[in-house]
Order: structure tokens, then sequence, then C-alpha cells
């Protein structure tokens, strides 16, 4: 029991001591404050005297802690400022890294457009110079090849679309195509025509035009000439079918030219046909190579095509003659003459008179006899001289001029 009592006054004796050791502790402290903040008094000086304004050392460490915390403040403020600052710049930088790339787009959709303009423009315009060369007549042949319209690349359809600009090139390449449509009618018609003309006269189209193995054709009569094959790489399909088309009109009524249109004379009585007739002579079977036209003596005679002269003089039992080359292996004789007004070599053209009617050579009588020869071989000119008119329409009519009235 003691020996508790005199612990529990130990403890005791503790507590009691520890309030005195606080305060003894906060005085020391106070000390220190007061001997770094010592009072201090700040003396103002007026006219009417002098007055002095004590700071002690509770006020100053009051200032102090009041200007610590705004200098806390504003360093959190400057801090977030600088923070917010920064987003705001790279969110600004996103945004003109946006309008930059739409300014690039839309550069780049101008360009194009640019693009598909001219591009346009200059595919009407070729296709507008072949059609005025073909339908004109103005250019034919390798100079008409020369001008054939190429295939362009396809522009982008949304930027035409977009811009809408093109619509005024959209409706003139559709009145083009439409022209081509009709030309492309015309000369299939012409072409027909003219090889159903030809038939008629015992020929065949084919020795005019050669037939290719391929889609195109080309021709075998000579002169400048772009075979289609060729002429089609890289070609507007369209364009490049007119072409051929039209080239084969070209050739085959160039062809037909040359074939005898014209009537030799102008006032006749056909005395004897083509074929098989009793020899005036002998009374028996012969063949007849040609056409006897009796007429009046000095009768002019026509050059029935243009042509070269090949023979001129006497020539056998058909007295005073005159053979004219009109090429493509046809030739056309005159038998008989009285006269010859022509010499060998000399080119002479369609209707031109080259000499008079006679009764030269085995003859019995006043007349022209009159033969047509294809490839050396006599041949019947009675559908030559029926046929005269739509001859003659051929040699002085081309296809351009023709469907210059179709624009």
């Amino acid at each position: 029991m003691p020996q508790r009592f005199r612990g529990s006054g130990a403890k005791g004796q503790k507590r009691k001591q520890m309030p005195i050791v606080v305060k003894r502790a906060a005085e020391r402290a106070a000390a220190s404050l007061r001997s770094l903040f010592p009072e201090r008094r700040i003396l103002i000086e007026s006219g009417d005297g002098h007055r002095s304004i004590r700071i002690g050392t509770h006020a100053q460490l009051m200032g102090l802690g009041t200007a610590a915390m705004i200098a806390g403040w504003m360093t959190v403020s400057t801090v977030n400022g600088v923070a917010a600052d920064k987003a705001a710049d790279t969110q600004a930088q996103a945004d003109l890294a946006r309008m930059a790339a739409q300014v690039q787009a839309l550069k780049a959709d101008t360009a194009a457009l640019k693009g598909t303009v001219a591009t346009t423009a200059e595919r009407i315009e070729a296709r507008q110079q072949f059609l005025d060369a073909l339908l004109t007549g103005k250019a034919r042949g390798a100079a008409l090849a020369d001008l054939l319209p190429r295939t362009t690349r396809k522009v982008s359809a949304e930027v035409a679309a977009a811009a809408g600009v093109l619509a005024p090139f959209a409706a003139l390449e559709q009145k083009q195509l439409a022209l081509v449509d009709k030309a492309s009618a015309t000369a299939e018609t012409r072409l027909r025509d003219a090889e159903a003309l030809i038939g008629r006269l015992g020929l065949n189209p084919g020795r005019f035009i050669a037939q290719s193995a391929g889609r195109f054709t080309q021709t075998g009569l000579g002169g400048p000439y772009m075979p289609a094959g060729n002429v089609a790489g890289g070609t507007d399909p369209r364009f490049a079918e007119l072409f051929v088309n039209w080239q084969r009109v070209e050739q085959l009524e160039e062809a037909m030219a040359s074939l005898p249109s014209f009537v030799p004379a102008k006032s006749y009585t056909l005395t004897s046909s083509y074929g098989v007739r009793y020899d005036p002579f002998n009374g028996r079977a012969a063949q007849h190579a040609g056409l006897d036209m009796a007429g009046s003596h000095g009768e002019p005679i026509f050059a029935a095509a243009a042509g070269r002269v090949v023979r001129a003089g006497r020539f056998g039992a058909y007295g005073n003659a005159i053979d004219i080359d009109h090429g493509r292996g046809i030739v056309t004789r005159y038998g008989h003459l009285s006269s010859i007004s022509v010499t060998e070599g000399q080119r002479v053209g369609i209707g031109e008179r080259i000499g008079g009617m006679g009764s030269t050579g085995r003859s019995t009588g006043t007349h022209l006899h009159y033969e047509v020869r294809i490839d050396g071989q006599p041949v019947n000119p009675r559908p030559f001289i029926e046929s005269s008119r739509y001859l003659l329409a051929y040699s002085q009519e081309k296809a351009g001029p023709e469907m210059g009235s179709a624009q």
C-alpha cells in the first residue's frame, strides 16, 4: 500500500510539471518572435505636429501571414492560368491545323475543277475541228485522221457535280454526238447506195474497198490513207467509227468517179448491142465487145470519164481509135473515128471532146464503136450509160459538202 501511494504521487507530480514546461516553451518562442519582430514605431510628421504609430510583434505576424496567403494564392492562380493558356494554345493549334487541311483540300478541288474544265473544253474543240473538216470536206484521208479527237481521262464526278460549271459543256457535247450519229447514218446510206449502184454495173464493190481482217477497213486504191486499226488506238470510239465509215464512202465514191459516166455522144441511134450478134460482113455469129452508136459524120465524141490517153491513132479494124485509162483497171475505147483531137499521154477531163464520129476501119457506116474494159476484158457498156445520171452525181458531189447541209 505505501509503495502504491508513492508511485501515484510521482505521476501526479509529472502532470503538474507539464503545463509549466509548455508555458516556458511558449515564452521562449514568444521571446524569439519579439527578438525577430521587435515592436516598431512609425513617426508621422505633419504641419501641426507629429504623432507615432506603434506596430507590435503580433501585428507584424498578422501582416506577414496575410502577405504569405496572398502570395500563395497568386502563385496558384498563375500556375492555373499558365496551364489554361497552354491548353488554349493547344486547342488553337489543332483548330489551325484543321483549317489548313481544309484550305489545302479546297485548293486541290479547285485545281481539279480547273483541269476538268480545260480538258472538257479541249475535247469539245478537237471534236468540233474534226466534224467541221469532215462535214465540209476541208480535210480528207490522212489529214482527217490527224484531226481525230482522242479519248481523255475521266474527271472527278463529285467535283464537277458540286461546281455545276460543266453543264454548258455537256449540252454542247450532246449536240456533237447527235451530229455524229446523223453523219454516221448518212455515211451508211451513201455507202449502201454506192455499193448497190456498183452492183448494177456488174462490178464487185470489193474491188474498190478491200476488207481487212479486223473490224476496220483500209483501201487498196492508193493515195494517202491511214488504216483505221492504227487510227483507233486512243481515239474516241464513236468518232473513230465515223471516220472509218466516211473513209469508205470517200474511197468508194472516188472510185466511182473513175467509172465511165458521161455518154460519149449526144445524138446517136443504138444500132448494135454488146454480146453475140450477126457479123455485118459475113453474117455469122460473132462476139461484139461494145455498143455501136450511129450518128452524123463528125458528131463530137466525148471522154466518158477523166483519165489519161493511152492510145490515139490507127488501130486495126477499129480504124482511128482512142483508149483512155481511167485508173483502177478501167479503160474506155472509142473506134471508127473520123478525127482525133488528143494525143497519147494527154490527160482529159470528163465530158471533154476527144474526136469526131466517123466510119474508119472495119465499118459499114458512120458510127461510134464504144467499149468499156475492166482489167483488160470488155464488159457491157449499157449499164454505165443507163446509170449515167447517178454516176455523174457521184463524180460531181463529194460526201463532205453534202453533209455540210446536215448541220
